[in-house]
């Protein structure tokens, strides 16, 4: 069975049109593929500017969500910082070499505990909501869904 086809007679400017045929020949392609696969890839929203665009958008908001992300971390380690001056007594002269010692042995001790949480791959972030950002495989995914255009020259639909 074959597709049925309508004929179309649009006007393009002079140079618009020399253009095309100097494309169709170069490329060995029918001037009606050609027209075909650009209306098809310019109402389908699928060509490179579209997808790289729609990369970009995706890529903003990464980046929202990273800056959210930096602002609670500050914010946190604002009250952090807060709670422990006012829960942490004046050390007299007396007693700093000890409790310079009692501190680094306590930091190397949240050093290792760091690391472990670390390394075990449960991070605090991942307890965060986060929004759905789309990667490779669904940009790869709506580049194909794309309507294919055919490699022999011929338009997807039928005859020149």
């Amino acid at each position: 069975m074959r597709n049925e086809r309508v004929r179309l007679q649009p006007y393009v400017d002079a140079p618009l049109a020399q253009q095309l045929a100097a494309y169709s020949a170069a490329t060995g392609k029918t001037t009606s593929f050609v027209v075909q696969a650009a209306l098809r890839q310019y109402l389908d929203r699928t060509d490179d500017k579209m997808l790289l665009l729609q990369r970009i958008n995706r890529l903003g908001w990464a980046c929202e969500r990273t800056q959210r992300d930096l602002e609670l971390f500050m914010e946190g380690f604002a009250i952090y910082v807060k709670l422990w001056f006012a829960h942490t007594p004046h050390i007299p002269d007396n007693a700093k070499d000890f409790a310079r010692e009692e501190a680094e042995s306590r930091f190397a001790e949240f050093q290792e505990y760091l690391v472990e949480q670390f390394q075990g791959g449960r991070r605090f972030v991942d307890d965060l909501p986060r929004e759905i950002i789309a990667d490779e495989a669904e940009l790869s995914r709506m580049a194909s869904d794309a309507p294919a255009a055919s490699e022999d020259g011929q338009a997807p639909s039928g005859d020149r």
